[in-house]
């Protein structure tokens, strides 16, 4: 008589949250369908598309390696794969487990894959700023941006703003802005920013594997783009390029923007069966195990 199969880890001395782990619930049959959302709506590209940032703030943003997030375009985000890997996704050793063994993202696929800087000074909260006041806040607002709110609806709960009437104000920034704080942002470009986003996905999908989530938060077009460039498997048909367009280099981000095609088939699969399946019988011919950087043999 064959053995009954054994629904988690042999040995619970490393993965000790496997009681209240994602895949626990779907072994006892929940969340089989459920497929997890972004936590709030992301509109900014809808916002960039009708306004042209101040030309102070781009400088600001590439300072920091985030405007090329803008540069590169934005990439339809696949909740299906984005729940298939979450769902693999360990706390204990921040790293997916896969039948060949565990994968993670590193600080050197955010520098390939999107060109955010990961060299540089960590990016830390203060102590202090753990036990600030709303009003303290405030004050550090009107300090970096000239602005404070005096709605209270800007204000959430005894230490927390809301953004809404910052992203308001900011829109109405024009040429005779002063230049009183520029001198507090001058030291953006020797931060490492990069490992501010890993270390944000790592935490939210931390928080989206355990227990019944229906939610995550974190740059997930990097988790996007990082599956598809490792599991050949999930890789959206690539069309040729126009002979007018040059294969793009770094960041590999930028390639699976300009061949995507005005068909919604070529962004994703959307398909939550189909990329569990390929992940319970992943072997090891199915993944890249090394970037495919263009141009390089």
């Amino acid at each position: 008589m064959d053995a009954p199969i054994h629904p988690g880890p042999y040995s619970r001395e490393l993965l000790v949250l496997q009681g209240d782990h994602r895949s626990a619930h779907i072994w006892e049959g929940e969340l089989l369908s459920q497929t997890l959302c972004a936590r709030r709506v992301d509109d900014l590209r809808d916002f960039l598309r009708h306004r042209v940032l101040y030309e102070r703030v781009v400088h600001r943003l590439q300072d920091t390696g985030f405007y090329r997030i803008i540069e590169i375009g934005r990439i339809q985000v696949d909740w299906a794969l984005i729940t298939t890997l979450i769902e693999r996704w360990r706390p204990e050793t921040h790293t997916f487990h896969l039948p060949i063994g565990e994968a993670t993202i590193t600080l050197q696929g955010v520098e390939v894959l999107y060109g955010l800087p990961v060299d540089g000074m960590p990016v830390s909260l203060p102590i202090a700023m753990r036990f600030m006041s709303r009003d303290a806040y405030l004050d550090m607002l009107q300090q970096l941006t000239g602005f404070r709110p005096q709605d209270e609806t800007a204000s959430s709960g005894a230490s927390r703003l809301t953004l809404t009437p910052i992203r308001h104000h900011l829109e109405l920034l024009h040429p005779d802005i002063t230049d009183d704080t520029e001198e507090l942002l001058d030291e953006l470009p020797y931060y490492s920013w990069g490992a501010v986003v890993l270390g944000y996905m790592y935490s939210q999908m931390c928080r989206a594997s355990m227990g019944t989530q229906r939610d995550v938060c974190g740059f997930m077009p990097l988790l996007q783009v990082w599956a598809w460039e490792w599991f050949l498997q999930f890789q959206p048909p690539r069309p040729q390029l126009p002979h007018t367009v040059a294969p793009p280099f770094l960041p590999l981000a930028r390639r699976w923007v300009l061949r995507r095609t005005l068909s919604r088939v070529y962004d994703a699969h959307h398909n939550l069966p189909l990329y569990k399946d390929v992940l319970d019988l992943l072997e090891g011919e199915h993944v890249n195990m090394y970037l495919n950087l263009p141009g390089v043999d």
